[in-house]
């Protein structure tokens, strides 16, 4: 079966949903993502540093799930204004999961001296409500083209 090319005169509410999702997790990606131990906390404290971090401030398993995001907002929107995509919400199924696989990661490899911050939690929710929008995106697709 030949690739059907996307021509779609508007965003549908699913993809809204991805476009949302990506803005809702820049503004999440500066709320504290990670936060120090109360041990260490309190010498931060006392030396008038910061207890907590922003997603920025982490390494690259941190802040490339938000980038990741921002990515599948820029091609949903991209869909409506710009070329159309082909297999968006395929692409989108997989930058999702891929966003949601790293937070995992690196929540679990956060060290003993740091803890995780409400951020993360605010991430994470995001970015498998993201996943799931896209899943329901592809069975859309998937049904489209088997009709057709």
């Amino acid at each position: 079966m030949a690739d059907v090319p996307a021509t779609r005169a508007r965003i549908t509410w699913l993809e809204w949903i991805g476009v949302a999702a990506g803005i809702v997790a820049l503004v999440v990606s500066f709320l504290p993502w990670y936060r120090a131990s109360d041990a260490v906390a309190a010498e931060l404290r006392e030396q008038g540093a910061p207890t907590w971090l922003p997603v920025w401030e982490g390494n690259f398993l941190a802040w490339f799930p938000v980038v990741l995001l921002l990515a599948v907002s820029v091609l949903l929107l991209w869909q409506r204004f710009g070329k159309p995509v082909q297999m968006l919400s395929s692409l989108w199924l997989t930058l999702a999961v891929l966003a949601v696989v790293m937070i995992l990661l690196r929540w679990i490899t956060l060290p003993m001296s740091v803890g995780s911050g409400f951020g993360l939690y605010l991430g994470l929710i995001v970015a498998v409500g993201s996943g799931l929008t896209a899943f329901l995106a592809f069975r859309r697709d998937q049904h489209t083209t088997q009709a057709t």
